[in-house]
């Protein structure tokens, strides 16, 4: 018989057998149910959880059978050189590998540049190669280098390492044969004598220079002005050009630039053949510096120079006068003539 609940009046649950088994058997109930769901909100979480790892295992295997390291010998001798080849797949590449500034034990003799390429799959690459050696004898491990790759969606960067690999270095083996060896006869070198070569080629280069500096002197002399002949004397030449002048339009902007250039002109003229020198290359202030050595008072000279830095600002610097002002500047020349004239006189008297 099994009583499923006391029927008792006077039961008291807390000395009741009957009320005890029953309350044991609902705390074993729900305790059972409890861990039943835990177990499955558990199987619930290992899921995904595994469903990641195997995916971030797929992931580093793919990489990792995508980055490619390629030498072409693992064993050299001391000095000699490996074709290291590095070969990644461009496909959520982020950061290409960055060599070290020193490698232990390893010397990076040439890096060539990155470029792209395609796997088997034509799937598109991107291949770097990189000459190594070594001077130490020894067996030695050349480091793996990380390549960045994209994440998932919102995750940190995948840095996945290239392969690392040892390099046997070893120096070259030893004769052991202890054979002798004649010796080598003399070889015949023949010695160049280029004396006379360097003779010539001094010879020519000096007819060059030669040549260019005549060419250079006698363009010189043929652009410099030359004194115009005239068979009158310097001083009635500059007055009969003087009163030419004086025909111009001095309100036509031209004319007025040509009037200056001229009396400038003139002037220089004078001078150049009544001292028997071409003056007319020379500035303003190398005239003025020869008309004081002829002895002219002070005013006149002052005078002169203002004259002179007038035509000097129209052809220069387009500077237009009025008539009145040229007029006075061409008066002011001829008065300059007129004194130089007569002050060599009275020294030749």
């Amino acid at each position: 018989m099994t009583v499923d609940r006391c029927s008792l009046a006077v039961c008291q649950p807390a000395n009741c057998f009957l009320c005890k088994g029953e309350q044991r058997t609902t705390y074993n109930e729900q305790l059972n149910r409890k861990e039943q769901m835990t177990s499955k909100k558990n199987y619930r979480n290992v899921i995904p959880a595994g469903f990641t790892v195997c995916f971030s295992f797929f992931m580093q295997f793919a990489f990792c059978q995508t980055l490619q390291t390629i030498t072409d010998k693992k064993d050299i001798l001391i000095g000699e050189q490996i074709k290291l080849t590095l070969k990644a797949p461009m496909d959520g590449l982020i950061k290409w590998i960055v060599l070290p500034d020193s490698i232990p034990h390893f010397e990076i003799v040439e890096i060539g540049k990155p470029d792209t390429t395609n796997f088997k799959d034509d799937t598109r690459a991107i291949e770097q190669t990189i000459i190594i050696t070594s001077f130490d004898s020894g067996s030695w491990v050349f480091p793996a280098l990380p390549v960045a790759f994209a994440g998932l969606a919102g995750d940190v960067p995948r840095i996945v390492n290239a392969d690392s690999f040892y390099v046997n270095v070893s120096y070259a083996p030893a004769d052991s044969t202890n054979q002798l060896r004649d010796i080598k006869p003399i070889i015949k070198v023949s010695v160049s004598d280029f004396f006379w070569v360097y003779i010539a080629g001094g010879v020519l280069l000096l007819l060059i220079i030669i040549f260019l500096l005549y060419r250079y002197f006698k363009k010189k002399k043929q652009a410099a002005p030359a004194t115009a002949v005239s068979k009158l004397s310097p001083f009635d030449e500059a007055m009969a050009a003087l009163k030419d002048l004086a025909q111009y339009n001095l309100q036509d902007a031209a004319e007025i630039k040509l009037y200056h250039t001229k009396l400038a002109a003139i002037f220089k003229n004078y001078l150049s053949r009544k001292q028997g020198k071409n003056l007319f290359s020379k500035t303003t202030g190398d005239l003025l510096i020869n008309m004081k050595k002829i002895n002219l008072p002070p005013d006149n000279i002052s005078e002169l120079a203002t004259a002179l830095r007038c035509t000097d600002a129209v052809k220069f610097a387009k500077y237009l006068p009025l008539a009145a002002e040229s007029a006075d500047i061409l008066q002011k020349i001829k008065e300059t003539i007129t004194l130089t004239e007569h002050q060599t006189l009275n020294l030749k008297h």
